[in-house]
């Protein structure tokens, strides 16, 4: 794991998208970036660019000069996450140096802490006390410290409702959430799809010397009615996969995963009833299925095809293991309540 994030190639701080949703989220994201202090959430389903944005804010504010760090609250123990934060002071006997925090380490610029839903408890009055500019200290430390330092949070849950059920401080809630931005779910952003994966296949084309062949009618027609439950991230894992199969040739069917590549089957045709003529019911839509279920669906079949390996699953949707086991718990708890197995459905 890399302890601390730098960004050096401000080149690819970027976004790709034109669509009104996403166009309404970067004009907010210009507001947010004259602000060199406040703390600041983005809120958004993972894969949906946070740490993306979060660079850009940084880029783009009076603190573009300093360092951008990151960490996830939600890949380090505790305790661990503590030490990061805060730093260690130096042992007595001198069998342990001492070590900077991100805290001291972003002097002067900008800290991205990712998933702070998934901060533990212990740990969010000392981050309050920092975003209220109280001093702090290094683990084993004396010496009181003040953070010059913006913290840019990103979250994937309902802060709201993790504070009313008390596993997440109100008063915290209220400080970093004061400001927010809030980015749509790629499924939301119509014509987008199109565009990031033009932009990812002539990226992955250029990086592996290959021509950009293009994206055909009828592969481009799966691409943009799969729900992409893992986003742009997700978005971008198929393209560069599909780039590299096709290796300069259009890129086809052939070169996209079975659940995306596959055509909708057709309804079946509803009996005829009454006389030659009479009106008959229109087959279901391909949509009529709520999005929800057929992000569900989705997610089991490639659970299933990968062999229930966790990891597998998660690389594949491109979404974190967090996030896949998330899913699975609340379709599991779901399947108990109705009382009818996964494997049924």
């Amino acid at each position: 794991m890399t302890r601390v994030l730098w960004i050096e190639d401000e080149s690819e701080v970027r976004v790709v998208g034109a669509s009104e949703r996403w166009a309404r989220a970067m004009e907010r994201l210009r507001e947010l970036s004259e602000h060199e202090r406040a703390p600041l959430l983005i809120a958004g389903e993972p894969g949906t660019g946070k740490e993306l944005c979060a660079r850009l804010l940084h880029a783009a504010s009076p603190r573009a000069g300093g360092p951008f760090v990151a960490v996830s609250a939600a890949r380090l123990p505790a305790e661990r996450l503590r030490e990061e934060l805060f730093g260690v002071e130096a042992a007595a006997d001198g069998r342990q140096a001492a070590r900077p925090g991100l805290l001291e380490l972003a002097e002067g610029g900008t800290l991205f802490l990712d998933e702070i839903g998934a901060l533990p408890l212990e740990l969010q009055p000392p981050l309050l006390g920092v975003l209220d500019g109280e001093p702090f200290r290094r683990i084993g430390g004396g010496q009181a410290l003040v953070a010059d330092v913006r913290v840019i949070a990103a979250t994937a849950r309902d802060l709201g409702a993790r504070a009313l059920e008390g596993s997440f401080h109100e008063a915290l809630h209220q400080r970093v959430g004061a400001l927010g931005l809030s980015l749509p779910p790629l499924r939301e952003r119509d014509g987008d799809v199109r565009r990031l994966a033009e932009h990812f296949l002539e990226r992955q084309s250029a990086a592996a010397g290959l021509p950009r062949g293009g994206i055909t009618p009828r592969a481009l027609t799966q691409l943009e009615a799969y729900p992409w439950p893992g986003n742009v991230r997700e978005l971008r894992s198929v393209v560069e996969r599909a780039a590299l199969l096709a290796r300069g040739a259009p890129l086809d069917l052939e070169h996209l995963p079975p659940e995306i590549a596959a055509p909708p089957r057709p309804a079946a045709a509803a009996p005829r009833s009454g006389p030659p003529g009479a009106l008959r019911p229109s087959p279901p839509a391909r949509g009529s299925a709520s999005l929800g279920e057929a992000v569900r669906r989705h997610i089991l079949a490639v659970y299933a095809a990968q062999g229930g390996n966790v990891t597998r699953t998660a690389s594949a949707l491109g979404i974190t293991r967090v996030s896949l086991r998330r899913h699975l718990r609340q379709y599991l708890a779901a399947a108990a309540r109705d009382k009818e197995p996964l494997s049924s459905r």
